[in-house]
């Protein structure tokens, strides 16, 4: 595994920070602005360590005096530096954090095993929060289903335009035993997961998650199957039912505008023996592209709005029809 912090474990050589995003209006900031001058490279690395350090003294320290701590400890000028920047500034991330963090519990399903992971996990999801402050999100599941700037998958995996892989959510009796016989006779054959609520994403997201397994085919045996994508577009409805239920999904997150997607990790280990996609996600969040933070079993990654303005200027009519552009990129 690699050496340097992204979130319930470690990354990679030297560096940058990782992160989730916002939901209340604010004026709309240019995204060259937003990611050079809004959280420049020091305020990250400082933010980094500070969240590391914040998260070992939690651990060390134990349940009792969290809440007194993180008070404490967050209001310093290196994790201030970020948290002032999120949408309702410095004062609602540390109160939405002690909220999270007098509500947790361990749970299996969760991606935040213990609390320091949860802190941890909190802390650096802001990065996404500061990115993409002001950016409409899908409240609702129906905003979800009938947003004109998403793109339906199955119609383009049909087509073989996806070099990624996923499934949807089971719906009925037999679909569910379907998947369960799948397990049975095939174990390896995919991850073990809920699949995809809404097989639906911004051309942007598909665009990079395309790129993604196309450089790890290039690199990789023949046989090595494609990255599995385990989660993209949720809306607040959806994230508040998987916050009910026990998972670490943090308010605000850039699953809730489009511009989040978790990545399978511990079933793509075993076919990828250097790691090379993890290499691939670190080097790219290194590069400011993304936000990586490593939950375990998935990578949650989040793009960044430089990343997404050097898409938006590439030509992807090969990749979606006429009839699927998104409103603005016909």
């Amino acid at each position: 595994m690699f050496g340097l912090v992204i979130a319930a474990g470690t990354v990679h050589a030297n560096g940058r920070l990782i992160g989730a995003m916002s939901t209340s209006p604010e004026p709309d900031v240019p995204a060259r602005e937003r990611l050079t001058s809004v959280l420049c490279r020091s305020d990250l690395v400082a933010y980094r360590g500070a969240v590391a350090d914040v998260a070992e003294e939690v651990r060390i320290r134990g349940p009792r005096g969290v809440e007194e701590l993180l008070a404490e400890r967050l209001g310093e000028p290196e994790l201030r530096a970020v948290l002032s920047r999120v949408p309702g500034g410095a004062d609602a991330a540390v109160s939405s954090l002690l909220e999270d963090v007098g509500r947790f519990r361990p749970n299996p399903r969760s991606s935040a095993r213990d609390l320091p992971a949860l802190v941890r996990i909190y802390l650096l999801s802001q990065v996404d929060s500061v990115w993409w402050r002001g950016a409409p999100t899908f409240e609702t599941d129906l905003d979800v289903l009938h947003s004109k700037e998403l793109v339906d998958l199955d119609p383009l995996r049909r087509r073989g335009r996806l070099h990624f892989q996923y499934r949807a959510q089971s719906d009925g009796i037999r679909r569910r035993a379907g998947d369960w016989l799948v397990r049975r006779i095939s174990p390896g054959r995919r991850p073990h997961t809920a699949g995809l609520r809404f097989t639906r994403a911004r051309w942007e997201l598909i665009a990079l998650l395309n790129d993604l397994a196309g450089e790890l085919r290039a690199a990789l045996p023949r046989e090595t199957p494609s990255i599995w994508v385990t989660s993209l577009v949720r809306s607040v409805e959806h994230q508040n039912r998987l916050r009910a239920l026990g998972y670490a999904a943090v308010l605000p997150s850039s699953h809730c505008v489009g511009y989040g997607v978790d990545i399978e990790m511990r079933w793509f280990r075993r076919f990828d023996e250097d790691e090379r996609l993890a290499a691939l996600l670190v080097e790219r969040h290194e590069a400011g592209e993304l936000n990586v933070i490593d939950e375990g079993q998935a990578w949650h990654v989040c793009i960044s709005p430089g990343a997404c303005e050097v898409l938006a200027r590439a030509d992807h009519r090969a990749l979606i029809d006429e009839d699927q552009a998104p409103a603005g990129r016909r």
